[in-house]
């Protein structure tokens, strides 16, 4: 049981040498120095939480067609060592098998030559589609040429593209969202949640990825929801590249909880923040965890997990790669009918989820409310 004095709070988380920073911003979301939130802003705060519990998912929708079979593709991980990456690869298998396809999976260990080469090594194999997962298009624009030239579509999953485009889709989101857009709502949807437990008194920590653009996309949607919290701030940030994942981000999300004794609240990028890179130990050490409003990312198993112990990250901005995956699936299924993938609407969104909401099973990762697995094989004809 956490201890409750302003608001519900006391005063209320990939190897190589880090470059990570802690830096105070002034700008987004300040306001916090001593101002009381009002009744009236504390449950505006509330119903906007409550519209995350509730989710944006719905049903995918699209022309139902006639998916071929028989085809090779490759899946190009950013890296296996995550359980996102590890989930999607198992969706990968069952998409494919589900449509008849042969699936080639390569680990690139989020090294940007392996990203390269994996692309590379299916243009040479002759496959007849490649998924990309959180590799953006600049880090492996050569291997996309070649893709390109060989006429070898590219998905995207969680990536963004080079300009002028080199990839052939960028899977998006319920209502057609970009990327970028639903990267910003799954920032926002972290940042409500720890205003809405602050009482609107929010003193937070961040949490930058700074070599991948959705990382920082995802912040700066914590930021947006920050800035329209007035009496929230923004006290430091604890930035990253993927080569810093471990010990040290560790010692970096320690050392910022010291830096900022008044901070009531940390934002991890992302759940491996905290179950993976030490960031709930990092909180543990710091002897502040029972203080803090902890968010978390994208609702794993171990992270899940921290949510049912009270042990690290309390929420999730609950999403599925899962169904990402199957939308890059679905991505290819058109392309190769020739047309285009960007008439589906995936129906894949985000929803909040608490101890006291949305939580999964013990031992699962957040799982979304509508079978897209059904729904998916239904608009391939295979139901």
């Amino acid at each position: 049981m956490k201890k409750r004095a302003m608001g519900r709070r006391a005063a209320i988380g990939a190897t190589a040498v880090l470059v990570t920073t802690v830096s105070a911003c002034a700008g987004a979301g300040t306001g916090g120095g001593g101002e009381k939130a009002d009744e009236a802003d504390i449950t505006r705060y509330q119903e906007n939480l409550d519209a995350w519990y509730e989710g944006t998912y719905k049903e995918p929708e699209a022309p139902t067609v006639d998916a071929p079979g028989n085809k090779d593709i490759w899946l190009v991980s950013a890296g296996m060592g995550v359980e996102y990456s590890v989930r999607v690869a198992d969706a990968a298998e069952q998409a494919a098998e589900d449509l008849g396809w042969t699936l080639h999976v390569h680990d690139s260990k989020f090294d940007p030559n392996q990203m390269l080469t994996g692309i590379q090594q299916a243009v040479v194999a002759g496959a007849d589609g490649i998924i990309v997962t959180n590799i953006d298009c600049s880090y492996v624009k050569n291997g996309a040429e070649q893709a390109a030239d060989a006429d070898i579509p590219i998905i995207a999953v969680e990536a963004y593209d080079c300009d002028p485009g080199l990839y052939a889709h960028v899977v998006n989101y319920s209502g057609k969202a970009s990327l970028q857009e639903w990267l910003n709502d799954w920032g926002r949807a972290q940042a409500a949640w720890v205003i809405a437990e602050a009482d609107g008194q929010a003193s937070v920590i961040l949490n930058t990825g700074t070599d991948a653009a959705a990382t920082r996309e995802t912040v700066e949607g914590n930021k947006a929801e920050l800035e329209d919290c007035p009496t929230c701030e923004i006290l430091g940030d604890v930035t990253y590249t993927a080569a810093d994942f471990g010990p040290k981000l560790q010692e970096k999300v320690q050392q910022a909880m010291i830096e900022n004794p008044t901070a009531n609240a940390f934002i991890p990028n992302y759940d491996a923040i905290m179950t993976q890179s030490g960031g709930a130990q990092a909180l543990k050490s710091s002897g502040r965890l029972d203080q803090l409003a902890v968010a978390g990312g994208e609702g794993s198993s171990a992270g899940i997990e921290q949510v049912l112990s009270g042990e690290g990250m309390e929420m999730c901005a609950g999403q599925s790669g899962e169904w990402e995956t199957y939308a890059a699936f679905d991505a290819l299924v058109r392309l190769f009918l020739d047309r285009d993938p960007a008439e589906a609407d995936t129906g894949n969104g985000i929803q909040v989820c608490d101890k006291d909401h949305n939580l999964p099973e013990e031992g699962d990762p957040y799982t979304p409310p509508i079978d897209f697995v059904a729904a998916y094989n239904t608009l391939w004809g295979r139901s």
